[in-house]
């Protein structure tokens, strides 16, 4: 029998997967954290002229909103002083204003840059010594990386520190999606992999709600990374992935497996023969380069990348910039993350009610409505910037959490490991670009950053257009029969040949008749 054959005899989703699932979301709270951590620990704060200062005589405290806030840098660091403790953020501890602004922007976008080189490696790492081994070397990796980033002595540490946990950040939040996939059936995986993404909301909102009283930013990385270290010894119980033993040959192991399995969610498992599985073909270059080769699935390729840039982009984007939204930054990072948790819920039910492509469309286009609109009021109305901000981070959501599975059907079977592989790195585009919108372009323009979201979303959501549904439908194997105009020539052919047929049979049985 086959694994998932088996499954239902063990229990598809019973007490064993249930706490399997729960523990891997909580496994990747550091993780997830971890890369929204930047919006508190690098926050830079408002500014005020030092008491008895003659060169600044300015009055009150200015932040990023104020005209007056880069006004500091045409005077003497001793003339101003900040609002805030100096262990407060990376930007108070490490004096990084002015000039120095823009390579706090680099620190938050590497973490995404080397988030799709170690995707790569872990990729290799995870096929040759297992899921479980990988998911929790990357999982120490990540609390040690992150504990660490903590007593950073200078600020280019702290930006290796970054880089360094980004190359392990895959295996942290992505292989656990993988690994309770592996043991659920068919027909609870999208469930198991909603809840994953709950978990992803839960851990950010956990950090939101951690900020405001842990005001200094070394307390809220410890906070965010040391509580979950002794996550890693309730890892040992769990089994390796029964897929990756099968295809390692180690099928006795599977079979303790499933009777554990089956004990935890009181089944009585036959004897049985578990069948082989075909080891897959590593997509390589030559696949890669058939996803641009035919224009017709290059034009769907360069439409998915577009738009998965577009997806990283605008949801990093608005979190990052949800302190520019007027009111406090605390609630209205927590206001944003919150609309990610109905997003989950929505997208489950909306993605087989009205399809993938409308799921992943219309979403797009409303978050790019709302960040538009946005840009165009004023900040003396805060509470509708804020309602704007939230529609559109619970717009996105749903978008990006869509297009996974629309892109995974897009894409047939031959090509569908090299095609995702492309999106995630377009993904990782995307999210590097963030802070740079969210944050560098307001020193050219206070409207920009939101207008320059909302315009990319509403163009990505027209194209998106162009694409076709595949929900309901059957998952193609070659790039051939994945196009509809295909079908329609195969139709057309045979329409004719068998008109061709019966011209021939009629004028045969004419010819007869003559005889006769």
């Amino acid at each position: 029998m086959k694994l998932d054959d088996i499954l239902p005899l063990v229990g598809e989703f019973g007490k064993f997967q249930i706490i399997l699932n729960i523990f891997l979301c909580i496994l990747q709270f550091p993780g997830i954290m971890l890369i929204f951590l930047p919006y508190f620990s690098q926050h830079s704060p408002s500014w005020k002229c030092v008491q008895g200062s003659t060169v600044c005589t300015l009055n009150g405290t200015f932040d990023r909103t104020d005209a007056n806030y880069d006004k500091r840098c045409d005077m003497a660091r001793s003339e101003w002083e900040y609002t805030e403790v100096k262990e407060y953020s990376i930007v108070t501890e490490f004096d990084m204003v002015c000039d120095k602004d823009p390579y706090l922007h680099l620190a938050t976008s590497l973490i995404f840059v080397s988030w799709a080189i170690g995707a790569i490696v872990l990729g290799w790492l995870s096929d040759r010594y297992g899921r479980k081994i990988a998911t929790l070397a990357c999982s120490v990796a990540v609390m040690v990386l992150g504990f660490s980033s903590a007593f950073s002595p200078n600020f280019a540490a702290y930006v290796t520190f970054r880089f360094l946990l980004g190359l392990f950040i895959t295996g942290n939040i992505v292989y656990p999606f993988i690994f309770i996939s592996e043991y659920v059936g068919t027909k609870w995986r999208p469930l198991v992999g909603m809840a994953v993404w709950l978990g992803a909301s839960l851990g950010i909102l956990l950090l939101g709600v951690t900020a405001p009283y842990v005001r200094t930013w070394k307390a809220l990385t410890i906070t965010c990374t040391a509580p979950y270290i002794i996550l890693v010894l309730f890892f040992k119980p769990f089994p390796e992935s029964a897929r990756w033993l099968i295809l390692n040959g180690r099928k006795d192991e599977v079979q303790d497996i499933l009777q554990r399995i089956a004990r935890a969610n009181k089944k009585q498992l036959p004897e049985i023969r578990i069948a082989d599985i075909d080891k897959e073909v590593k997509p390589g270059f030559k696949h890669f380069v058939r996803l641009f080769t035919p224009r017709r699935i290059a034009f769907r390729s360069l439409i998915q990348g577009f738009a998965w840039i577009v997806n990283g982009l605008v949801y990093y984007g608005v979190s990052y910039a949800a302190d520019d939204l007027g009111g406090s930054m605390y609630m209205n990072f927590n206001v944003s993350t919150l609309a990610g948790i109905p997003a989950a819920v929505a997208f489950f039910y909306l993605s087989n009610r009205i399809g993938r492509k409308n799921t992943t469309l219309y979403p797009m286009l409303i978050a790019g409505i709302s960040c538009i609109s946005v840009s165009l009021i004023s900040k003396k109305h805060n509470w509708a910037r804020l309602l704007l901000g939230t529609i559109g981070k619970f717009a996105i959501t749903i978008s990006f959490d869509a297009i996974y599975t629309w892109s995974t059907e897009l894409y047939p079977t031959e090509i569908r490991g090299a095609g995702m592989g492309y999106l995630q790195i377009a993904a990782r585009i995307g999210s590097a670009l963030a802070p740079w919108v969210a944050k560098w372009l307001l020193v050219f323009s206070k409207i920009l950053p939101f207008a320059l979201m909302g315009a990319c979303s509403f163009v990505c959501g027209v194209l998106l257009y162009f694409l076709p549904e595949t929900a309901h439908k059957k998952t193609a194997e070659t790039i051939e029969d994945q196009f509809d105009d295909y079908e329609v020539n195969y139709n057309v052919n045979a329409s004719i040949s068998w008109i061709g047929s019966s011209i021939e049979m009629k004028a045969d049985l004419k010819k007869a008749q003559e005889l006769s």
